[in-house]
């Protein structure tokens, strides 16, 4: 690490102004919009909050190739593996979200598939039984504690001790910056105020039946984007300044 650098390479109405307006947006629709047409717009597979999970997954996965790409011809096994493996976890993730198409085509489920699924989707992470938990909520608690500790608490405590990844290192390419800490501590922790609730209440009172499990994937979605996109401006920034170099040296 050094004392000499930075790890912020988005303004501040990015990467704490959009995953505030999206969260909060959530409440801010639900109270003021009737119940039928947040239903319609807002939940189920169909609405606006799965829509943009998928789309903003797209996108991730869109720059994690892109990040293959570049890692892969610079010659780094290393950072081509992990952003291999970034593009596939984010179609992975879209890909169920989408039950891989069913929600939009409307295909039948197979019924040895149906048998399987305790959803009756053409997906795996509803599957019954233990393959249903290794293929969702490990996956989806391994992602959580990642953002949690990588995304927000580590960032934070570099900045608070003035100690960044060197540039042009592993971590300084891989970890998250403090343009993540926002959403990483959002995206964990989005859906624990209906958890309050339902545990003190057993009901959650409007405004806040907001359907806290599929903002909480959006948001998920929203840190994987918003993290490969400071990825890519480190990498925009790397390009910029070789060639400002090779401009001064020909």
């Amino acid at each position: 690490m050094t004392t000499h650098s930075n790890d912020t390479v988005l303004p501040r109405w990015a990467w704490l102004g959009i995953p505030l307006a999206i969260y909060l947006g959530h409440y801010l629709a639900r109270a003021v919009l009737s119940d039928p047409v947040y239903d319609v717009w807002l939940r189920h597979e169909s609405g606006l909050t799965e829509i943009g999970t998928i789309g903003v997954l797209a996108l991730a996965f869109v720059g994690g190739v892109i990040a293959t790409t570049w890692a892969f011809r610079r010659g780094d096994r290393a950072l081509t593996c992990f952003f291999a493996l970034f593009s596939l976890g984010c179609l992975y993730f879209g890909g169920e979200e989408a039950s891989w198409g069913q929600h939009w085509f409307g295909w039948a489920t197979p019924e040895q598939w149906r048998a399987l699924n305790n959803q009756g989707e053409t997906n795996f992470h509803n599957s019954n039984s233990l393959a249903g938990s290794l293929l969702d909520q490990l996956p989806r608690n391994l992602l959580a504690v990642a953002m949690l500790v990588g995304g927000s608490i580590l960032p934070i405590i570099r900045r608070l001790r003035g100690r960044f990844y060197a540039r042009g290192t592993f971590g300084y390419w891989v970890m998250p910056g403090f343009d993540c800490v926002a959403i990483g501590l959002i995206a964990p922790l989005a859906s624990i105020p209906e958890k309050i609730f339902e545990s003190a209440m057993d009901d959650v009172p409007f405004p806040f039946d907001i359907d806290g499990g599929e903002v909480k994937e959006l948001m998920f979605a929203v840190f994987l984007c918003l993290y490969i996109v400071t990825v890519l401006l480190r990498i925009r920034s790397e390009r910029s300044t070789a060639a400002t170099s090779a401009a001064r040296h020909p």
